[in-house]
Order: structure tokens, then C-alpha cells, then sequence
């Protein structure tokens, strides 16, 4: 058993009416830098992008078949590149959340990776300015970049991976762990009432703690969340960059590890 489900907000307000430039600084107490640390490096998003699709999971998916709460703010489209706040270059810490805002108020930010056309991460062992919290094994993962819009061609399109955070246990009790490949064939086929609809075919080869060397593969329409019972995994693929020809695939997955159970992360995927 299985279900797909379309989400997307565009726009995006203020929450409680606060200007969204000065969120950031509230959440960390008068903007104190010691509320936040950075691992790793990255690149600032181009600033030709005058506009932004920003996709943030949720901090655990339902390896179920379920949906998890927050998934109608998903993903959103149309930001102004300002809706995003950067703490440092390609590290977000503020993020449009449908009307409302994610906002890191103290923690990590790591997994960061980028290009100028993406930027992704995971902030971890922290909390948000809404209430959320996670310790240093668990995290929420986010992506943003260029809105594009893509008709896969009769051909189809093979990706491979780009960028990716680490996996996660839904739990908190793992270390995370590594996504060695990723990879995704996507086409154009007639479902299962005759609606012809965007695929991906997707294998996702990991580790995480004493699950070593496993793959998942799934299959799941473009631009929605799938949930399946059967693999015990949820899916949302969405498509970033510049280029309708050649677009980065953002798969975002929770999927069921041999022992260490729920597991969750993020990852970019190249496509041509």
C-alpha cells in the first residue's frame, strides 16, 4: 500500500507579525555568535537568484506509511532571496516556513555543501525559535535554490549524487552515519489510473552504525511525498536549479535501517 501527496506553499509572512530581518537576532538572544557554531564550509547562493524555493523536512519522518505533522509546509516556491537569513556563507539559519519562519536559535549547523545554485544542511544538537528540539544525533535538514520547473523527456533523465547530509536516527541513540551514492532514473509512465505522471527510481546506498553496506530502493512520483507500508519509507523529490535541462533532484527520505530502525537525511542529486 502506498500514497502520494502534492505539497507546496508559496509567499511568505512574517510570524506574529515580526519583520523577518530581525528573527534571527531575537532567537539568539540580541544575535550573541555564541549561540550558533558552524562545521564545515560552503558558498553563498548566487545573488542573480532574486527568487527561492526552499524545502524543509520535517525534523522525523513515518517510515510507516503515515504522514508526519508539518508536511503541508513541505516545500514553498517564489521567496525573495531576503526570506533567507545566512550566518555565514551558504549556512541558513532562518527559513521561510509557508506564512510562518524556521529559525535556528541555538546549536549547529552542519552537513553543509553548495554551489551557488543550492545550498543544503542539517542543523543539529539545538533548538528552534518555535520550540523544536534535537541533540547532536538527530537534526533538521533543509535545502534551498532556484525554483525550476522541469518536463522530463521522453528519453528520461539519470542523476547522480552531488551533495547529501548524513543519516540520521529518528531516535537519537546512533551516530550519524555516511550516504556513500545515491542515484535516480527518471521517466514519464501511465500510472495506475491511466494519468501519465514524473517518476524517479531511486537507490540510496548508506551506513549507520552497525548497518553497514545497505541500499534502499524506492520508486516515487516527482514533486510529491510518497509513503509506502510496504518498504516502510517516506519520499519527497523536488527539483532546484537553473537549468529545466540539466536540474538538481532533492530527495529527502525516512526509511527503515536493519537495526537501527527509522533513519532520515537528505541529498542532491545531479540530473542530465
Amino acid at each position: 500500500m502506498f500514497a502520494a501527496l502534492g505539497l507546496s506553499a508559496c509567499g511568505g509572512g512574517g510570524k506574529g507579525g515580526k519583520d523577518a530581518s530581525n528573527l534571527v537576532a531575537d532567537a539568539q538572544h540580541g544575535g550573541s555568535a555564541a549561540a550558533i557554531t558552524v562545521e564545515g564550509s560552503s558558498v553563498s547562493l548566487s545573488s542573480d537568484l532574486e527568487t527561492l524555493k526552499v524545502v524543509t523536512p520535517p525534523v522525523s519522518w513515518g517510515a510507516d506509511g503515515t504522514f508526519p505533522q508539518g508536511t503541508l509546509r513541505l516545500t514553498g516556491s517564489g521567496y525573495v532571496s531576503s526570506a533567507v537569513k545566512e550566518y555565514a556563507p551558504g549556512v541558513y539559519t532562518q527559513l521561510p516556513w509557508g506564512k510562518d519562519w524556521l529559525v535556528l536559535s541555538a546549536g549547529t549547523v552542519t552537513d553543509i555543501a553548495g554551489n551557488g545554485h543550492f545550498a543544503i544542511g542539517r542543523w543539529t544538537a539545538g533548538s528552534e525559535w518555535a520550540g523544536e528540539t534535537y541533540n547532536a544525533n538527530q537534526g533538521r535538514v533543509w535545502a534551498v535554490g532556484a525554483p525550476v520547473e522541469v518536463r522530463v523527456p521522453s528519453t528520461g533523465m539519470n542523476c547522480t549524487l552531488a551533495a547529501a547530509t548524513r543519516p540520521t536516527a529518528s531516535d537519537g541513540n546512533t551516530v550519524p552515519g555516511v550516504l556513500k551514492g545515491a542515484t535516480a532514473t527518471l521517466s514519464t509512465a501511465s500510472n495506475s489510473l491511466g494519468v501519465f505522471e514524473n517518476r524517479a527510481a531511486l537507490t540510496l546506498d548508506y551506513a549507520i552504525g552497525g548497518d553497514r553496506d545497505q541500499t534502499f530502493s524506492g520508486n516515487a512520483p516527482l514533486g510529491s511525498m510518497y509513503a509506502s507500508r510496504a518498504s516502510r519509507s517516506t519520499l519527497y523529490t523536488a527539483f532546484l536549479g537553473p537549468d529545466p535541462s540539466k536540474p538538481y533532484l532533492v530527495v529527502s527520505y525516512g526509511i527503515h535501517s536493519p537495526t537501527v530502525g527509522l533513519i532520515n537525511g537528505l541529498a542532491v542529486l545531479n540530473c542530465s
